[in-house]
C-alpha cells in the first residue's frame, strides 16, 4: 500500500471511488456466482430427469418376491433409476412397509414393469428430478385408512376396464360404472350419495378412458369425491370427503411447537390441501403460538378443536380442503397443556 497517498486527503478521497466500485463488484460477482449456480442446478436436475426417463424406455428382466421397499432398492440397484415413496404410501396400504411384491417381469420397458406393479397396488409413479416418486392414486388418498385387499382389488379392476361414453351427464355415468361393476361380477356397488343437483350435469370424458377415470372426470368437474368403502364405492360431496379424512385417529405429543408446524403436520396426517390467509398466525398472540398439545388415540378433528380453544384459530371446510384464519376478538385467557381423546 502506498503511504504517501494516504496522507493526502484528495488522494483519499479519489481513492474512494475504486474502493466502492471494488465492492460493487464483489457484489456483482457474488449474483452472477449465485445465479450460475441456480442454472447448473437446474440443468443438472433437468439431463438427470432425462436420463431416467430414457432408462424408463429400456427393456428389463425383472423377478420381485419381497416387500415393496425391497423390491423398490432391488429396481433401483438393477436400473440405476432410484425409487422413492410418498409418505402416504405407507400410511394406506393394507401392510404398510410390510406389503408383499411378486412380479415377474420379463422383456418390458422399466415403464411398463412400475405400472403393472403400481397399478395393483392403487399407486401411481410420476418422474421426479432425480429419482422416481411411488404416490397413492387420488381415490386411494381419499380414503383416508388403510386399505383392504379387496378396496385395492376393485380399484386395480376399475383402472384396467375401460368404458366408453358419448358426452354422458353425471347419472349416466354413475349408472354405467355400477352396470359394469355387476357384469364384472365385482361384489363393489355403487353408493351415490352427492348432490341431486348435478344428476343430470354433462361431463367431459376422453375417447379412451376407464371406469376409475370416469369417476375421476366427476370429482375435476363437480363437487363429488369417490373412493371405495367396504363393499361400496362411495360417490360423496368433497366437503363430507373432507371431514371424513380429519376422523383419522393419532397419537401424538406437541411440547412447545410452533403453531404453524403442527398444523403442517396434521394436515398432511390427514391428506387435505389447506390455505391460511395472510398474516394469520402472526394475530395469534406470542404467548397461544407455542402449542402444547397432547393426542392420544384422537381424530384431527379434535385436535383441531383444541387448537382452536387456545389460539382462536378458525377452521372451514370448504370444497377445495380446509381454510385456516383467524377469528378470535381476544386472546385466549391461559395458555395450556390440552390433551385431546377419542
Amino acid at each position: 500500500m502506498n503511504t504517501d497517498e494516504e496522507k493526502s486527503p484528495m488522494r483519499a478521497n479519489s481513492k474512494a471511488i475504486p474502493r466502492i466500485t471494488c465492492v460493487y463488484r464483489s457484489s456483482s460477482v457474488a449474483i452472477i456466482l449465485l445465479l450460475t449456480a441456480i442454472v447448473l442446478t437446474t440443468a443438472k436436475a433437468t439431463v438427470t430427469s432425462a436420463l431416467i426417463n430414457k432408462q424408463l424406455d429400456t427393456q428389463q428382466n425383472l423377478k420381485l418376491d419381497t416387500t415393496l421397499p425391497d423390491a423398490m432398492q432391488q429396481i433401483g440397484n438393477q436400473t440405476g433409476v432410484r425409487l422413492e415413496a410418498d409418505p402416504a404410501v405407507w400410511d394406506l396400504l393394507p401392510w404398510g412397509e410390510q406389503t408383499d411384491i411378486r412380479a415377474n417381469i420379463q422383456n418390458r420397458t422399466l415403464r411398463q414393469g412400475l405400472t403393472a406393479i403400481t397399478q395393483k397396488l392403487a399407486l401411481e409413479f410420476v418422474l421426479g428430478d432425480e429419482s422416481v416418486q411411488l404416490r397413492p392414486i387420488p381415490a386411494l388418498r381419499r380414503l383416508g385408512r388403510r386399505a383392504t385387499v379387496d378396496e385395492l382389488q376393485v380399484l386395480d379392476l376399475m383402472t384396467a376396464t375401460p368404458l366408453h361414453l358419448d358426452h354422458p351427464t353425471f347419472r349416466q355415468i354413475v349408472s354405467a360404472v355400477d352396470d359394469k361393476l355387476a357384469a364384472l361380477k365385482s361384489p363393489f356397488a355403487i353408493d351415490d350419495r352427492a348432490a341431486d343437483a348435478v344428476a343430470d350435469q354433462k361431463i367431459n370424458v376422453a375417447a379412451n378412458t376407464t371406469l376409475a377415470d370416469l369417476l375421476e372426470d366427476l370429482c375435476q368437474q363437480t363437487d363429488s369425491a369417490w373412493y371405495p368403502w367396504g363393499r361400496t364405492i362411495l360417490i360423496v360431496t368433497k366437503e363430507e370427503q373432507i371431514r371424513s379424512q380429519l376422523n383419522k385417529t393419532l397419537t401424538a405429543r406437541y411440547n412447545g411447537v410452533d403453531v404453524s408446524q403442527v398444523l403442517l403436520e396434521l394436515f398432511q396426517r390427514a391428506g387435505v390441501d389447506f390455505t391460511v390467509d395472510p398474516g394469520t398466525y402472526q394475530k395469534v398472540p406470542a404467548e397461544f403460538r407455542s402449542i402444547q398439545l397432547l393426542l392420544d388415540n384422537a381424530t384431527i378433528q379434535q385436535a383441531l378443536e383444541s387448537i382452536t380453544g387456545f389460539t382462536g384459530l378458525n377452521f372451514d371446510i370448504t370444497e377445495k380442503g380446509v381454510h385456516v384464519s383467524y377469528q378470535a376478538a381476544d386472546a385466549p385467557a391461559t395458555p395450556a397443556t390440552k390433551p385431546a381423546t377419542k
